[in-house]
């Protein structure tokens, strides 16, 4: 999970946002996510920009690589909770 993380957040921090803004915009798009499995990004983008996340837009594979980082803490935290 530790390298997909990285992968996203590198490609957060080349799509320009600040990288001390980068935690709380994750959390926020995992919110959304869960909340709703299966979003298309233009739609996550929308609602994103609607909670003020303005200075960047997720694009398709930045979307899965955030979806692949929350099944994978879901996956451990399932496998620890054993």
């Amino acid at each position: 999970m530790d390298d997909l993380k990285l992968l996203l957040i590198d490609r957060l921090r080349s799509k320009g946002i600040d990288p001390s803004l980068i935690p709380a915009f994750l959390k926020a798009l995992s919110h959304l996510i869960s909340s709703e499995p299966g979003i298309e990004p233009a739609v996550a983008n929308q609602k994103m920009h609607s909670l003020g996340w303005n200075e960047v837009t997720v694009d398709y594979h930045s979307m899965q690589i955030a979806i692949a980082c929350l099944e994978a803490e879901t996956r451990i935290k399932k496998d620890n909770s054993n």
